[in-house]
């Protein structure tokens, strides 16, 4: 799996990199350079430009790392993520964490989100999915 992300948006720089991937026929599982765009479920704004998420008109106190989790998780919606994958794309993949970590950090985010929205991040096997409604299906990844 390859991830590339930055926290400087640019479009330009998104473009040539997809360009090189598809040159030397490398399959990118995500290209993350612009979250610049507000994700909103519910009265829940992730909001990828100021890196703050809102419920209900609130602040949230997130760590780097949990915004990252929440973040990626929600732009994969009802998708089943393995620990590993989570791993990869928030650690990276050279990080000399465990998968427990990723198990710890999403229970500090439920904690967090609170009653109302901890329920958007749902346990499947191996990991998680990030399921705002109620009645959305949790799909696997091929």
């Amino acid at each position: 799996m390859i991830i590339v992300r930055s926290h400087q948006p640019d479009d330009e720089l998104e473009q040539h990199i997809l360009q090189i991937l598809r040159r030397e026929n490398i399959q990118a599982e995500q290209i993350c350079l612009s979250s610049r765009a507000n994700l909103c479920f519910d009265s829940l704004v992730i909001d990828g430009h100021s890196r703050q998420v809102y419920a209900e008109g609130c602040a949230l106190a997130l760590t780097k790392t949990e915004f990252s989790l929440l973040l990626f998780l929600a732009q994969n919606p009802g998708t089943a993520l393995s620990k590993e994958e989570l791993l990869c794309a928030v650690w990276g993949s050279q990080s000399e964490d465990t998968t427990k970590v990723v198990a710890n950090s999403i229970s500090n985010l439920r904690k967090k989100l609170g009653i109302r929205y901890k329920s958007f991040i749902k346990t499947t096997a191996g990991g998680y999915a990030f399921v705002p409604e109620a009645s959305a299906q949790i799909t696997a990844r091929e």
